[in-house]
């Protein structure tokens, strides 16, 4: 029973994905589309989401077992792909994309979904600022990796004031200020800005599913294989296991969780183009990882039961 309640879910958000490819390979929606709902749900109605989250639940829901159990475990991954690239011969830019890939999760489209539709609104606002959080970090680790592999021809410090600049960023920072500072929203602008944000999640789940490629994952197999095991198994159980060490409710460990154990991030395919990586590696980790997560979600979901 519990593994049905599981199953009917998270089948609507894969089915989403699904369709979303459907409608791709159809020609119904063009890439076109696609790049431009992307650019829309990144500068509006997911910085919305997330905002809005923040100030419902203020920073009662923080803590340091949470900050660190997506934090920490990201360094012990980098450290394992490290190894596993120098074996395996990687060099410069390959390295630096399979390394980010192993770690760089699409918390904002799939992590911030899954809670929504698995807990509600109570979700969002127990994940937003954790979510917040993980994307910052995410995308600062990735820009050093990335600089660092690929011999330093992109400044790193413009492309990390870029990140800071982002919408969803610079929503977290404005939540935890508006929190912080006892502020609030006029009824009529908050109602307004949670109309925008409901829009986000579908659409996200949409440009997922037309972003996926895989022609690109024939070319990568191997080495996007081992970055989705480090990625959705190795990261999300690092983290369960600090849980399992500090926390006497293993269940307080479900936003984690559900962020760790996303998909590598579309973002990761567009820093390796940007910063000389292996856009190629990028693209099939995106995509391997997205097919397997119904699967994926399932197992931790019955590990957290």
């Amino acid at each position: 029973m519990y593994f049905m309640n599981i199953l009917y879910t998270i089948a609507p958000i894969f089915f989403i994905i699904a369709f979303g490819y459907f409608l791709t390979c159809r020609r119904v929606l063009s890439e076109e589309f696609i790049s431009e709902a992307n650019r829309f749900v990144f500068r509006f109605p997911l910085p919305f989401l997330i905002f809005i989250g923040i100030v419902k639940a203020g920073l009662k829901s923080t803590g340091w077992l949470p900050i660190v159990s997506v934090t920490v475990p990201a360094f012990i991954v980098v450290g394992i792909a490290l190894t596993i690239a120098k074996v395996a011969g990687h060099t410069r830019g390959k390295l630096g994309s399979f390394v980010q890939s192993t770690f760089h999760g699409n918390v904002a489209y799939v992590g911030l979904a899954m809670l929504f539709y698995m807990l509600g609104e109570e979700g969002l606002e127990k994940g937003s600022l954790l979510a917040g959080t993980l994307i910052l970090f995410n995308n600062a680790l990735a820009i050093i990796i990335l600089a660092m592999s690929s011999g330093g021809h992109r400044n790193p410090l413009r492309i990390a004031v870029s990140i800071l600049t982002t919408p969803i960023i610079m929503a977290t920072f404005a939540g935890i200020i508006f929190v912080l500072a006892g502020l609030s929203m006029p009824a009529p602008l908050m109602k307004s800005m949670e109309i925008v944000a409901n829009i986000s999640l579908p659409l996200a789940l949409i440009i997922i599913g037309g972003s996926i490629s895989p022609g690109m994952l024939r070319k990568t197999f191997r080495t996007s294989a081992l970055a989705t095991i480090l990625k959705v198994f190795v990261l999300p159980g690092t983290a369960l296991l600090f849980y399992r060490l500090f926390s006497p409710n293993i269940r307080e460990a479900f936003p984690a969780m559900v962020l760790l154990a996303t998909p590598t991030a579309i973002t990761a395919y567009i820093m390796a183009r940007e910063m000389d990586g292996d856009a190629e590696i990028a693209s099939g980790a995106i995509t391997l990882s997205t097919f397997v997560s119904p699967a994926v979600y399932l197992f931790w979901m019955m590990m957290l039961r």
